[in-house]
């Protein structure tokens, strides 16, 4: 125990050189040195039995469901100050045991048995500070990309960092953790994606690293933090997570098939196969203990290679009868043969330690202050996240060159295209006194402005699996992230359809009142926005999300009243007219511009069945419009709540 508390010591004696500022910061952050026990681990799932071969399948007949075990009584325990490596064959259950350490509900849908213990008691009666002592680096790295990594990492410090700490110690913190993980020479570099060119693919791992380190978690849990990098990216990320562990933080981590030298930082590592432990030791120890059971590894092969290989091979090759009739030996049993023979096996050394009364009693004192600290369930007030959610989605909605910027170019080229067109379009004889050029107009601009929403629906999913991280980590409310989101939309696409209706109104040379355009058109857009809310909170992905849209604005452009006129709508198809939000606002359009007593206007409302309504005034039409944008966020904010990570 004396060598843990020579690394706590060290966590809390910073080895940056910056200044006062962030000496305070990381003593503002109280750091608790945790183990992580995992005792009997038990997860089941249920799924569907497959047919057996040669038996006839049914379409309608119902399959069977079965218990599929994905994790088998798992025992480990990680200690502060070393690297614990999970390692297995695809499938062998090492996300899944991240994710129930982490207690990650929302990826959790099977019977759970056993025990997680946090400095030996269980996670869960940490309560709601469990996700602030446990960080989670999941595999994924979603940020913002016009965003810089300064900006990136001061975003997350307001989210995750105490209240009672000021914004000079905040910012502080984040040069320190920067200067951890040497991000510091690309602070004012922006992260960069798919459209933006940013910074490199390990670099982008270091960053979701530092936003984890920023609240100081005791204990760090990390999903292939090295996959998908180059061979380089993935040692400077692997030396990083090491440095972190030797500073007395607890760090667990899944790897598929680390090379040599990555292997070598490794302390501790569990080997996995189909759920069940078949090694768990040091890292170093683990040839030995398989060539002690006749498997050597060969000269000058990586061990990481021979472990992978030989489990990989055990499992294909298990369920299957050798020449012999001799089935292949299992791991998982010659492994726990070895747990109860072997009284100096990891597993019994590291179960059977305690902590002194002096350490615990010092651990208690930080664990009090650490609730002191954090004594909400989010660090930030409500409006505090609002605010930043907001600043941030307004900084990449200005930076970002194929979000507003190409928007307003496109608006305004379409707008002097509708409006030069309609403006020399001349009306129908065969419609009578109506005034057929002005009402086309006025449905074409509906369905134009609709259209143009459409490209809402993949940001909206993009940013989605980003809110869905940031949800799950505890960084802010799912209200706050709706709000702040409503907010900007509204904003930016009243801006553009202010814009579009300011040049048809003037070109087209419509008479009603400006006004009423400007807040016809708002609204009827922000409807279409918040059915894209809507649809985009439940859907799959952007192609579900896309075609739904598509079926759904389709529906509404074709019982809207202007293709087929109210009175010939089938009897059967009227609650169609009624329900769609384009009908209200063509009605209110139609009201605006032709409600003025002249002959052509009331021949116009006639043919449109909207003269004979008295109750639907143009306001009134607004106010309708208004309850559906209402409706459909209420129905977005709902699937927000129940989208799971």
């Amino acid at each position: 125990m004396a060598e843990t508390a020579v690394r706590v010591e060290v966590e809390k004696a910073p080895s940056t050189s910056a200044s006062s500022h962030t000496e305070n910061a990381e003593l503002d952050v109280p750091f608790i040195p945790a183990s992580l026990t995992v005792l009997d681990l038990h997860y089941e799932v249920s799924i569907k039995q497959h047919p057996n071969e040669g038996e006839k399948k049914s379409l309608f007949k119902r399959l069977p469901t079965v218990q599929r075990a994905l994790l088998n009584k798992v025992s480990v325990k990680a200690t502060p100050g070393r690297v614990l490596a999970i390692m297995g064959p695809s499938g062998s259950g090492k996300t899944t045991l991240l994710d129930l350490v982490a207690d990650r509900q929302a990826r959790i849908n099977g019977n759970i048995e056993g025990q997680i213990l946090l400095n030996d008691v269980p996670v869960k009666d940490y309560g709601a500070i469990c996700k602030r002592l446990v960080g989670y680096v999941t595999q994924e790295d979603d940020f913002i990309e016009t965003l810089t990594v300064q900006e990136t990492l001061t975003f997350a410090a307001h989210m995750k960092l105490p209240r009672s700490m000021n914004n000079v110690d905040k910012a502080a913190r984040v040069n320190a953790v920067m200067h951890e993980l040497g991000l510091t020479h690309i602070r004012q570099t922006k992260v960069g994606g798919k459209v933006i060119r940013g910074i490199s693919g390990g670099e982008k791992r270091r960053v979701t690293i530092a936003i984890e380190l920023l609240s100081s978690p005791s204990v760090l849990l990390l999903d292939e933090p090295t996959s998908g990098l180059s061979a380089t990216d993935a040692l400077n990320v692997a030396k990083a997570i090491e440095e972190l562990a030797r500073r007395g933080r607890t760090v667990i981590l899944t790897v598929h098939q680390p090379r040599s030298d990555i292997y070598e930082l490794f302390d501790d590592l569990v080997l996995l196969s189909q759920g069940n432990v078949v090694y768990f030791g040091s890292a170093s120890g683990a040839s030995p203990y398989f060539e002690g059971l006749g498997h050597e590894c060969p000269v000058g092969w990586n061990v990481a290679d021979h472990l992978l290989d030989l489990i990989t091979l055990h499992e294909t090759d298990k369920t299957q009868t050798l020449a012999s009739n001799a089935s292949k030996e299992d791991f998982a049993m010659a492994y726990r043969n070895y747990i109860s023979t072997n009284g100096d096996a990891l597993l019994t050394r590291r179960l059977a330690e305690s902590s002194s009364s002096n350490e615990k009693q010092e651990r208690d004192a930080l664990l009090n202050k650490y609730r002191q600290e954090y004594s909400t369930e989010y660090a930030a007030r409500t409006m505090t996240q609002v605010m930043l959610l907001t600043k941030r989605s307004l900084i990449n909605l200005a930076r970002h060159p194929t979000i507003f910027q190409a928007s307003v170019f496109i608006h305004v080229v379409f707008a002097l295209v509708v409006g030069s067109l309609f403006s020399g379009l001349k009306d129908r004889p065969e419609m009578g006194a109506t005034s057929f050029n002005k009402s086309i107009s006025l449905f074409f601009i509906c369905s134009f402005l609709a259209t143009m929403t459409f490209a809402a629906m993949a940001q909206f999913i993009i940013e989605r699996s980003l809110f869905l991280r940031e949800r799950a980590a505890g960084m802010y409310r799912t209200t706050s992230y709706f709000l702040a989101k409503t907010i900007v939309e509204t904003l930016s696409y009243t801006i553009l359809t202010v814009v579009f209706v300011v040049i048809v109104y003037f070109l087209i040379g419509l008479n009603g009142s400006l006004i009423y355009y400007f807040v016809s058109v708002a609204v009827f857009v922000n409807v279409a926005l918040s059915l894209i809310a809507a649809i985009g909170a439940g859907a799959e992905n952007s192609e579900v999300g896309m075609n739904m849209l598509s079926l759904f604005n389709t529906m509404a452009m074709l019982f809207s009243g202007f293709i087929v006129v109210r009175e010939q709508v089938p009897r059967g198809w009227i609650w169609m007219h009624w329900a769609s939000y384009y009908q209200w606002a063509f009605s209110g359009l139609l009201k605006n511009e032709f409600d003025d007593g002249s002959s052509k206007g009331t021949a116009t409302l006639v043919y449109y069945g909207v003269q004979n309504l008295d109750w639907l005034t143009k306001w009134n039409a607004v106010i309708i419009l208004l309850g559906y944008f209402v409706l459909f966020r209420l129905i977005g904010l709902l699937l927000l709540f129940s989208k799971r990570a």
